[in-house]
């Protein structure tokens, strides 16, 4: 009788663009893991933080804008906001 393990995939977060100058350098580095990673072992994350601080879930897929254009690369703005940014809400965060 053959035995066939089957190892769950290890979730992954990558954690990318921000409020710095080197946002643009963030993107860069996140698609090169993105295109990198071996996707039959890992299942992959995207946390993208826009130049105001906000945080979101990034779809693999399609998370970034001129994504072969390391000058005009950008973070795709998603629908799905993981945190709420304190001076961005006129409703305070308890």
């Amino acid at each position: 009788m053959e035995w066939v393990f089957k190892m769950a995939k290890l979730r992954v977060g990558i954690v990318f663009g921000g409020k710095s100058a080197e946002h643009e350098v963030s993107l860069q580095s996140a698609k090169n893991i993105v295109d990198a990673i071996d996707k039959t072992r890992f299942d992959v994350v995207l946390l993208g933080i826009d130049k105001a601080g906000q945080w979101h879930v990034n779809d693999a897929e399609n998370y970034l804008q001129n994504a072969d254009d390391p000058a005009h690369i950008a973070l795709r703005p998603s629908a799905i906001s993981l945190a709420q940014v304190a001076w961005q809400t006129s409703t305070p965060i308890d």
